[in-house]
């Protein structure tokens, strides 16, 4: 029988040689190559994406429809438009008969114009402006300390409602092929419906947030 100590001579251990880039040529040469290709594929994968993003932001005038705002309307790419506000009501405190007159007035604008419009519904930020500056003009004028700690109350509700609620307003886009079309439909929308929901004109600055918000509906003014 084989002793121990022939057991040990006899089984060697397997020693596994570090693995040395430089020890070959051929495949030092060959690795070098694959790294190559590896970066030439990184650069290019970058160039085609910053391209796609180019692209796409090009892209976006040519979906959008809109090329200038003037005082009177907006100039289109195939026609032009304009923006009025429509002045709610609140319909839950009217009787029976007042709700019959606005619908019939209404029906019967709807009967009389055939042209293209499109009524929107969106939520903007309060505006408590005018309120915070009469509290304001307020606070300057008394020394009370009572009397300042409800101004400041008062102050800090605007404040939060500007930051937490929104209102609900309603605007009419009215379309035309021409400016002196779009003034006559604009006639016509005014007098039709004086009775039921009149319409109020917008500032440039307002159609300009209308127009933000419709294309960015998750974005805050």
């Amino acid at each position: 029988m084989v002793n121990q100590e022939e057991k040990k001579e006899a089984i060697k251990p397997i020693i596994v040689p570090k693995y040395n880039e430089n020890s070959d040529p051929k495949k030092r040469g060959f690795i070098q190559k694959l790294k190559q290709r590896k970066q030439e594929k990184k650069k290019k994968q970058e160039l085609e994406d910053k391209g796609k993003k180019a692209k796409l932001l090009r892209q976006t005038p040519s979906i959008l429809p809109f090329l200038q705002i003037h005082d009177d309307y907006i100039l289109l790419k195939d026609g032009v438009m304009d923006i009025f506000q429509i002045e709610s009501k609140d319909l839950y405190s009217r009787n029976d008969e007042d709700l019959k007159f606005l619908l019939m007035a209404r029906s019967r604008f709807f009967r009389s114009y055939f042209e293209s419009i499109k009524e929107v519904a969106m939520n903007f930020p309060s505006n408590t402006e005018k309120q915070k500056a009469y509290w304001r003009k307020k606070r300057e004028r008394t020394d009370d300390p009572l009397r300042l700690k409800f101004i400041d109350r008062k102050l800090f509700e605007l404040e939060f409602l500007e930051k937490e609620r929104t209102n609900r307003e309603f605007f009419l886009f009215v379309y035309a092929d021409n400016v002196h079309q779009l003034e006559e439909r604009k006639k016509q929308i005014i007098r039709g419906m004086q009775q039921s929901f009149p319409l109020k004109e917008l500032s440039i600055e307002k159609k300009e947030d209308v127009l933000f918000m419709l294309n960015n509906p998750n974005t805050k003014l």
